[in-house]
């Protein structure tokens, strides 16, 4: 696995800062970003709340400054965990700091993501994001696009830099779970999934900020790597859904349990399209 560095400056008023925790399914660990150069910045995602350096890198980037919104991308803890203590450290966040995520009865409910929440619940700071939405920090606006699939709740979003030192036809897009910068996501809905990929690859985003893993930027044959990152992944799809149909339209394996009522079963099906994997 290549190695990030902790804290990557993107552009000017644009910072990755690395979550620091790195596993299976967050690779070098969950991507969190802060925008602005003001003495008020905007963080989008805070990672898992459990590794004390992350706070201290946020710090770090900080200074005197401080965080005065949060935005989320999904419910997912490697995102949200870090909302309580976030809210409860005076040198990081303002005292009206608000935290916004889209409203979802499909995964608010949730008893884990009440408690990852709590401290902004209970503040009476946790606020809502639409379809479209905007938020404005010095020179760099980020609109909400709302993107359902990995979750039933995320939220990706297209962030335009308006510094003069910034290319005036760059698009970047904060991605979430939803494209990662290595490999790919895990689906809840293909469908609905399927229709936000449509949805970003029509931005034609020139840069993708990725819940985990590398950023994806520059260009080929004129094409931005993003929008080939995201045509990629559009066909790899399609591919895995032809794959699943070719399997059911053939015989099923002559295996136990019998009767089979003549269909496949659920692990059958994984183990005949996903041939390059073993279950451990």
């Amino acid at each position: 696995m290549d190695k990030l560095s902790p804290v990557k400056q993107i552009t000017r008023g644009i910072v990755r800062i690395l979550g620091l925790n790195p596993g299976p399914f967050t690779l070098e660990g969950t991507n969190t970003y802060l925008f602005g150069e003001g003495e008020r910045r905007v963080l989008v995602d805070t990672g898992d709340g459990e590794q004390p350096g992350y706070f201290d890198l946020l710090k770090q980037c900080l200074g005197t400054s401080r965080i005065d919104r949060i935005l989320l991308t999904h419910w997912h803890a490697d995102h949200i965990g870090g909302v309580n203590r976030l809210l409860a450290m005076p040198e990081l966040v303002t005292s009206s700091c608000a935290v916004y995520k889209n409203k979802n009865p499909a995964t608010d409910d949730q008893d884990n993501v009440k408690a990852h929440l709590a401290l902004a619940i209970s503040q009476n700071r946790l606020y809502n994001i639409v379809d479209m939405q905007t938020f404005e920090v010095g020179d760099v606006r980020l609109q909400a696009t709302y993107t359902p699939g990995h979750t039933d709740d995320h939220m990706a979003f297209i962030v335009t830099n308006n510094n003069a030192d910034v290319a005036v036809d760059e698009r970047l897009l904060v991605t979430g779970d939803l494209v990662l910068g290595r490999g790919t996501t895990i689906v809840y809905d293909l469908q609905q999934y399927m229709n936000s990929l449509d949805r970003v690859l029509g931005i034609r985003p020139t840069m993708l900020l990725p819940g985990h893993g590398p950023i994806i930027s520059g260009s080929k044959d004129d094409t931005p790597n993003a929008v080939r990152v995201i045509e990629g992944y559009i066909a790899h799809r399609n591919m895995r859904e032809q794959q699943i149909i070719a399997v059911l339209a053939s015989s099923p394996p002559n295996a136990p349990p019998i009767p089979r009522n003549g269909g496949w079963r659920l692990e059958e099906v994984t183990s005949a399209v996903y041939t390059d994997i073993t279950d451990p």
